[in-house]
């Protein structure tokens, strides 16, 4: 995956956009090795948010997204890159061997 350095530094490429559909949702060709899910969201090559991706279509080698924009008046420009940030913070998501008792702070199982 390729990462740009625009407005924000951790800005990975994950597609293009390939046509609105008539639902108002945005269709997406992604890449091959992009990794992103459901809730994820999606930004233009301005860094500006455009929506959230809803669900993935399509084969595991050749995916697809469709997105609900935030703006219904929209403009997609076909063959346009989008983005999606990524947290400098890689723990983040980070739930498997966690455990937190009552008035305690978070912290690992060893």
């Amino acid at each position: 995956m390729k990462t740009r350095n625009l407005q924000y530094k951790l800005l990975t490429e994950v597609g293009e956009i390939i046509h609105k559909a008539k639902s108002g949702r945005l269709i997406l060709k992604l890449f091959e090795m992009t990794k992103i899910n459901a809730g994820d969201s999606i930004l233009d090559s301005h860094g500006k948010k455009i929506g959230n991706v809803n669900e993935l279509i399509g084969p595991v080698n050749s995916p697809y997204a469709s997105v609900i924009l935030l703006d219904g008046n929209f403009k997609s420009r076909t063959g346009e890159k989008v983005f999606r940030f990524i947290s400098k913070n890689p723990q983040r998501s980070f739930t498997k061997g966690v455990k937190k008792n009552r008035g305690q702070k978070v912290r690992r199982n060893k």
